[in-house]
């Protein structure tokens, strides 16, 4: 059995900058991957400049061995399988993959592997989690699973409420909220789920929720909608796509707005080619 203060081989599977930065934050409390596996490089940005994924970028960095399949073969799993320590890995770790790991990877490690996933499941499974939260929810947090096959499925092996000052929350405070609440969870959980202290517990499933593929259009702001589901669109989609209305033909991108006595009230606006301005400045323009 593993102590909680030795340390434990594991390989972490992560992507995006959601990912990278629960991997930072384990790193500093000192739970740290001996192996990653991230996407492969590929054209990024305005530019389309041809760049590796934040976690590749963080992985070599800090000079830990990262491989970037295209998809996971079996030859790649044996290339795992053989990059591992004496007695094996004691289990892997995945965060915003993006990618369905295969059965025969899933249960390779002495202790399965671990899939942290930002809502409170079974509520919100699926690609956008917290974007929906802002949308749908009026509460969120992280939770833990076992994975199995199927997506957002496995038996729960910790969660956590987050708490927020207000709600709806702008996109970036609850991310970056859960962010912090998941990669503290996930420190402390490795070591309990490794020693046997922690026990897996089913999904309600007839309880799941599931989150959406996002598109342009959804952004879209209609002010014959309720204020509140106004409210919620402009601080889910800070990001793309972007909360927005259409003026003589022209894209508005509503970047900040708060609600008082019930009505939506309009404070920071960017018109389409112009800077960010207040909105009574783009009312008198």
């Amino acid at each position: 059995m593993k102590k909680s203060n030795e340390h434990i081989p594991f390989v972490y599977f992560g992507t995006p900058d959601f990912s990278v930065d629960i991997l930072r934050i384990m790193h500093d409390n000192d739970v740290t991957p001996d192996l990653v596996v991230t996407a492969p490089d590929k054209p990024r940005g305005r530019g389309q400049k041809v760049s590796a994924p934040p976690v590749g970028v963080w992985a070599k960095e800090h000079t830990i061995p990262f491989i970037q399949p295209e998809k996971i073969t079996v030859d790649i799993i044996q290339e795992i399988a053989d990059m591992a320590p004496a007695g094996g890995w004691e289990l892997f770790v995945v965060v915003a993959y993006g990618h369905i790991l295969p059965t025969d990877l899933i249960y390779s490690t002495n202790h399965n592997t671990l899939n942290l996933h930002p809502s409170l499941l079974p509520r919100l499974r699926g690609p956008a989690p917290i974007r929906e939260a802002i949308l749908q929810e009026n509460e969120t947090g992280v939770s833990i699973i076992e994975l199995d096959e199927k997506m957002d499925h496995g038996p729960i092996v910790a969660q956590q409420l987050v708490k927020m000052d207000e709600w709806p929350p702008a996109y970036p405070d609850l991310k970056k909220k859960l962010t912090e609440t998941g990669a503290n969870l996930l420190s402390r959980t490795i070591p309990d789920w490794v020693t046997g202290q922690i026990k897996a517990l089913p999904q309600s499933h007839e309880d799941a929720t599931y989150s959406r593929k996002f598109s342009s259009d959804d952004g879209k702001i209609d002010f014959d909608d309720s204020p509140n589901t106004n409210i919620r669109k402009i601080r889910a989609f800070t990001s793309w796509p972007k909360a927005h209305y259409i003026v003589d033909g022209n894209r508005v991108i509503i970047t900040k707005a708060h609600l008082s006595k019930g009505e939506l009230v309009i404070d920071r606006v960017k018109p389409a080619g112009k800077e960010e301005m207040t909105y009574t400045e783009f009312t008198r323009t």
